[in-house]
């Protein structure tokens, strides 16, 4: 699975550039969100997911990881224009509450 990563201010911007969020990448991902821990000091991650079309369960666990993260350093995890049927499969798994939905990067960076 492939990400991109970038810092702006006190976030870290992670943009999904597979389809599919699942087993074969949330390795990967924890990875990066590690990597990044070390290499900066941020308070926020933004989770831009508009590539993504699928996402399962151990997806889901990634997702609440990097939440987790950014709830140690007092800051809050942002999803990106998740797709509709993600945007579905996180409300049923009443994980809405958990994270904050917002239609693009900049709207993210404001909050």
């Amino acid at each position: 699975m492939k990400f991109e990563t970038e810092f702006k201010n006190n976030t870290l911007i992670v943009r999904v550039q597979n389809t599919t969020f699942d087993i074969r990448g949330v390795k990967a991902f924890k990875r990066d969100i590690f990597m990044a821990i070390a290499e900066s000091d941020f308070k926020n991650i933004i989770i831009n997911m508009e590539n993504v079309r699928m996402v399962d369960s151990t997806g889901l666990g990634g997702l609440l990881f990097a939440k987790r993260q950014a709830t140690i350093k007092g800051g809050e995890c942002f999803l990106v224009k998740p797709q509709q049927k993600i945007a579905s499969l996180i409300k049923i798994s009443k994980l809405d509450d958990v994270f904050t939905i917002v239609d693009d990067e900049e709207t993210a960076l404001k909050k």
